[in-house]
């Protein structure tokens, strides 16, 4: 792809832009309709998301109903543990259910080596959606972080406490290391290919970094992104994609989060304090405008805009962006509007 023709790779390389790329987090998602009849066709959603041609259509959806500046990748970040014989289903109103949910040290042993090749139907959809979109147009591939991945597999299902997981890793650190290291090569691995499908960009999501106090989330979290990070800088097929971290609300110093060397840090809404002087000419960010600011009035969502865009407008390599994905909730012409609004600031 030619970086001259994407506003998303100029920024991704920290040149200053006078308008910002624009994406966001869920843009195919449930607040639109044409997504809706679709997703009613199908029983269960990681179904829907081993339907290739049906992940291209969605992933194509907000491109056709808004200008932006990236296609990602329509899929879950659970694909990697309901491979690696966990068993996930999504079941209505209660979000992603494990079959074979980790709970003793004895399953976290009898994992079998992750086989990439299980997932062809995600690379299949990469090739599909890059093959469709513009070709000035960089398509973003994704996957959960080690941390969150493990977080899934261990609760059984989506929680806000995550209880099981916390009292699972204070008795068994040694056997949650073996995990997360298990979960990083498959990371590694299942990006790789994503890559050579055709992904022009990588996106991290550490979805349940929140879980995590100060003294645990380096160890538990950062330290398998960076090790992550590491492994596709150094090899020969993903050296050069740049790589986007969101982490959710981390609690940890904002340097953790540029020292993990990725390309750009996605900031959360609630992150308006985070240090950019610190961030300059290391890191490109993106984010953070809140969600809920969309269900507010033109003229709110016009100065909330405004002033992040202010903030933001003499820093080298900035992305707009949500700081969360579009949540159901949102009517797509609210969607419209912010798009417009930041091209003509």
């Amino acid at each position: 792809m030619n970086d001259r023709d994407s506003l998303l790779l100029k920024a991704l390389k920290r040149e200053n832009l006078t308008t910002p790329p624009i994406w966001y987090m869920r843009q195919a998602g449930r607040y639109m309709p044409e997504y809706r009849n679709i997703r009613k066709k199908f029983k269960n959603f990681l179904d829907m998301c081993k339907n290739p041609e049906v992940c291209c259509e969605l992933a194509m959806q907000p491109l056709n109903a808004f200008e932006l500046d990236a296609a990602i990748l329509f899929s879950d970040i659970l694909t990697i543990p309901d491979a690696m014989g966990l068993g996930v289903t999504f079941e209505e109103n209660k979000g992603p259910i494990f079959k074979n949910p980790i709970k003793s040290v004895v399953d976290i042993n009898n994992i079998g080596p992750f086989n990439p090749d299980d997932l062809s139907y995600v690379y299949q959809a990469v090739t599909n959606i890059r093959n469709t979109i513009p070709e000035n147009i960089p398509l973003i591939g994704f996957c959960g972080s080690p941390w969150t991945l493990a977080a899934y597999s261990i609760e059984g299902q989506s929680s806000k406490e995550f209880n099981k997981t916390k009292e699972f890793i204070t008795k068994n650190i040694d056997e949650v290391h073996l995990f997360l290291s298990k979960l990083t090569d498959a990371c590694f691995l299942y990006l790789r290919k994503q890559v050579q499908a055709g992904a022009n960009v990588i996106q991290i999501f550490d979805s349940w970094a929140n879980l995590l106090n100060k003294e645990d989330i380096e160890t538990f979290s950062l330290d398998y992104i960076n090790s992550l990070i590491l492994a596709l800088k150094q090899d020969s097929i993903t050296s050069n994609i740049p790589i986007i971290l969101f982490s959710r609300d981390p609690k940890c110093d904002d340097s953790a989060l540029i020292k993990t060397s990725a390309d750009c840090i996605s900031l959360y809404w609630s992150m308006e304090n985070f240090n950019l002087d610190l961030a300059k000419g290391k890191t490109a960010i993106q984010g953070n405008l809140n969600p809920k600011v969309l269900l507010e009035s033109k003229e709110t969502i016009k100065n909330e805009t405004y002033k992040l865009l202010d903030k933001f407008k003499n820093f080298p390599g900035y992305i707009f962006n949500l700081g969360h994905g579009i949540t159901p909730d949102i009517n797509p012409e609210k969607i419209q509007y912010l798009t417009e609004i930041v091209r003509e600031y």
